[in-house]
């Protein structure tokens, strides 16, 4: 229901008051007006300026009756667990091997044995070396004679060029052993192939120290023993170092030599630089030296290769050395750099 507007006047307020009868009645009423009147107009008591709020009736709470709850039944107990598998005992471990005994250390190779002869050959001590077989009885014997031919070589190649006489000698007298081993050598067999190559490469050595015309005629005996020696031994390094320096030698004969090997032969040893090369890479893919190396160089020069003549005195000089001759190869190679 709408009420009337309000009036200008602050003392006048609206005022409606529920009935009984559930109707409304809006009342303009001024201050003081007595309540006597208003109960005449409602026809009824009225004890306050607002009805009391009227009491909602609730209703009382459910009752609630306990029902008994059965329990639930106690779960089954849990499976007794398996027995443990049976384990059957490891078998025993087999007994250990005996320890053998630590092998005996290596025994010094005995006085005068071969070994003991290669092995002073090895470290390079050629003057021990010689003296001993000069003073064996048995040194003609063929695996003694290439030894001792071998070591009249070495022997005269390690001293100083000063000393020209001795090495002749020495040169001379190996040569002469060498052959007499090789003319009671059987053809064919492992020691003969060793005095075809120390018969070729003393013959080279001694070329030095001789005329020109028995120079010419042994460089043809030269080459015929060290290629046999080649044949009979591929894997040997040193005839390869030898055939490269005749193939160098050769190579560098001069004129008045060539015309007297066609005088007295018919025809002159022929070779190239290169083939001198050749033998000596050969040399140092089977053993690597400093006189391989070095002479490697001194072909590359002949060639005009100076790039590879550089490295191979650089390999020269890399090697370690030991005696007289390695260290006059080290003084030539760095004089050259």
């Amino acid at each position: 229901m709408r009420l009337p507007a309000a009036t200008t006047s602050t003392s006048l307020f609206y005022q409606y008051y529920p009935l009984t009868t559930g109707r409304h009645c809006p009342i303009l009423l001024k201050n003081g007006r007595k309540r006597a009147a208003i109960r005449k107009f409602f026809r009824g008591p009225v004890t306050s300026n607002h009805a009391a709020p009227t009491a909602i009736a609730v209703p009382p709470p459910p009752t609630v009756v306990a029902v008994p709850i059965s329990s639930p039944p106690p779960p089954p107990p849990p499976p007794p667990p398996p027995p443990p598998p049976t384990l059957s005992p490891p078998p025993p471990l087999p007994p250990p091997p005996p320890l053998s005994p630590p092998p005996p250390p290596p025994t010094a190779p005995a006085p005068g044995s071969v070994e003991a002869l290669d092995e002073l050959h090895t470290s390079k001590s050629y003057e021990t070396l010689y003296e001993h077989l000069a003073a064996r009885d048995d040194a003609a014997e063929l695996h003694l004679a290439w030894r001792f031919a071998r070591a009249h070589h070495d022997l005269a190649d390690s001293l100083p060029e000063a000393d020209k006489g001795r090495k002749e000698a020495l040169l001379r007298a190996g040569l002469a052993v060498a052959e007499a081993a090789l003319a009671r050598a059987e053809e064919g067999d492992a020691e003969s192939a060793l005095c075809h190559k120390w018969v070729g490469i003393l013959l080279g050595a001694l070329g030095t120290y001789l005329p020109t015309k028995e120079k010419v005629a042994n460089s043809f005996r030269i080459r015929d023993a060290l290629q046999t020696a080649a044949e009979m031994r591929p894997a040997d390094g040193s005839v390869q170092l030898a055939l490269g320096e005749w193939c160098f030698k050769v190579a560098g004969i001069g004129w008045v030599e060539a015309n007297a090997a066609k005088l007295l032969f018919g025809q002159a040893p022929e070779s190239t630089y290169a083939e001198a090369l050749d033998y000596y890479e050969r040399a140092w893919e089977r053993k690597p030296s400093k006189k391989a190396a070095y002479k490697a160089s001194l072909a590359c020069d002949k060639l005009s290769r100076g790039a590879d003549s550089a490295a191979w005195r650089t390999r020269a000089l890399e090697l370690p050395g030991a005696g007289a001759a390695d260290a006059e190869i080290d003084r030539l190679a760095a004089a050259a750099r």
